[in-house]
């Protein structure tokens, strides 16, 4: 098999290349194993190259295929790995190729579980009145990693903010009437600090 042409496309590190049994398509050269290519000149070819090479540049041509439709996913809306995954797969593309390429994206913080977990625990406390664990467990649901959502529900839930929430909570489940004892255990189930319940209950009694 021989490389008959290249040609550096506008993306940097994207190339077009033509082979000899006919077949015509782009390759990112991240996702190659080595990067034999934007080595070439345009006087290189005609290259041969081994069944391996041709593999390689097979799989690099899906993965940005595969690229460009999770860019498109992301252009539309944050993304976690593991939610990024499922869509890429969902869209035929193999296991190996959406892990190159979540974990390529994942490289430049064009994917970031932090990111995306601070920014959906925004949007859940201004609509929403649970508790920390369950915003924990929503999260872990979402592939997050047990460290990044311990990491966001410390950043985000500062003092105030869980004291806010939690007063939300009281209202919503109506566990202000019930004794101090009940209504504390349901608190601390729901993972809300000593500190913000033992707050409320002073500005109850003040």
């Amino acid at each position: 098999m021989n490389i008959l042409k290249i040609k550096a496309e506008n993306t940097p590190k994207v190339y077009r290349i033509a082979l000899s049994d006919g077949r015509l398509f782009s390759i990112k050269t991240v996702y190659l194993k080595e990067d034999f290519i934007s080595g070439m000149t345009p006087a290189s070819p005609p290259f041969e190259i081994s069944e391996d090479k041709d593999a390689e540049l097979h799989f690099a041509s899906a993965c940005l295929r595969a690229e460009r439709a999770a860019l498109s996913l992301i252009a539309n809306a944050e993304q976690t790995r593991l939610g990024l995954g499922h869509k890429l797969r969902a869209r035929g593309y193999t296991s190996s190729c959406v892990k190159a390429v979540v974990d390529h994206l994942s490289s430049i913080e064009a994917v970031n579980d932090e990111r995306y977990a601070g920014m959906w625990v925004r949007s859940w406390l201004s609509l929403k009145s649970d508790g920390p664990n369950k915003l924990f467990a929503k999260l872990r649901a979402k592939g997050i990693s047990c460290g990044t959502v311990q990491k966001v529900l410390k950043a985000t839930l500062d003092f105030e903010t869980e004291l806010a929430l939690l007063k939300k909570f009281a209202a919503k489940n109506r566990i202000d009437a019930e004794s101090f004892r009940t209504r504390r255990q349901r608190l601390k189930y729901a993972g809300f600090s000593a500190e913000v319940v033992q707050t409320l209950e002073e500005e109850e009694d003040g």
